[in-house]
């Protein structure tokens, strides 16, 4: 193994010396070997700098070409007609203008229960007319009778009978008409109603009670015959008049949850407000069934006085 990497050695060397003998000889020729060497290598050079700028300035406009065309496709939105538009839109302000009415109605129930901590007359007219009726229900439990609420849709024109242990544990003693109506007086056609329907029943005592108040023709209709006719400003003195133990009962039991949305007559459940968008009424604001088309029932918006 050394004696062939000496013997390599001697050619190599060998070989280095003819090719260095000619310069050797003759040192002028060598000059100029170098010469041309040396401008070859320049030239050289300067054709890669020249080649490797005309390979950067191409691929540099490649390269942004694609990156635009690239660019154009991310940010290529569908075309969508006018109509479809249109109903985009409209769907978005449909949206808006309800999550804008939850948050009014939360941000008023919310205070609604802050401020009511005690009875008043301001919230006997919040309440809606099934949570009334419930009111005036758990009023009479709360004075010795058994309240039995009726069931929803037509009641014949009685919301609540009345038992008493005394009189009959079947046959109601007295029936109860309920009306929220804090907007306007009662009149006397409910009144008479109410004494038809005690007709029928044969009981001996009807109530009408009403957030609001009466007409002048319904309370001298009233007088001289079992009816007893009871309005908020009365119904609220009947209530303070209650042990302080008795008030909180009932009005826990009456402010808890929502008691102020109205709800189905049909249904039972809380309704939605919606606006009229069509017909002479278009722009006013009623009380939907949340089971529509279903159920149509709608009742109009309750304004305070």
């Amino acid at each position: 193994m050394g004696r062939r990497t000496q013997k390599d050695g001697n050619l190599y060397t060998a070989i280095a010396v003819l090719i260095t003998l000619p310069f050797l000889t003759n040192p002028s020729k060598a000059n100029s070997f170098l010469n041309s060497l040396f401008e070859v290598g320049v030239k050289f050079f300067i054709i890669c700098i020249f080649g490797f700028i005309i390979y950067w300035f191409f691929s540099r406009n490649k390269r942004k070409q694609e990156y635009l065309k690239a660019r154009k496709f991310v940010s290529r939105k569908p075309k969508v007609n006018e109509g479809a538009n249109e109903t985009v839109r409209s769907a978005e302000r449909d949206f808006y203008n309800t999550y804008k009415e939850d948050k009014e109605s939360f941000q008023q129930e919310k205070l609604i229960q802050n401020t009511h901590e005690k009875w008043n007359k301001k919230l006997i007219n919040t309440l809606e007319w099934k949570r009334f009726e419930e009111l005036c229900a758990e009023y009479f439990n709360e004075k010795g009778y058994k309240a039995n609420v009726t069931r929803q849709g037509a009641d014949g024109g009685i919301d609540i009978h009345l038992l008493k242990e005394n009189y009959s544990l079947t046959k109601p003693f007295g029936i109860v008409q309920c009306k929220a109506w804090n907007c306007y007086k009662v009149g006397v056609k409910p009144i008479r109603e109410l004494y038809g329907v005690m007709s029928a029943e044969q009981a001996p005592l009807g109530v009408f009670i009403t957030s609001g108040t009466y007409t002048k023709e319904a309370e001298e209709f009233s007088k001289g015959k079992h009816l007893k006719l009871i309005s908020g400003d009365t119904l609220l003195k009947l209530i303070l008049a209650l042990s302080e133990e008795q008030q909180q009962v009932l009005l826990k039991k009456i402010t808890k949850g929502d008691y102020s949305t109205p709800s189905c007559p049909s249904c039972g459940v809380k309704m939605t407000q919606r606006i009229t968008k069509k017909g002479k009424n278009i722009g006013n604001k009623f009380w939907g069934c949340v089971n529509f088309p279903k159920c149509r029932n709608t009742l109009h918006i309750k304004n305070e006085i």
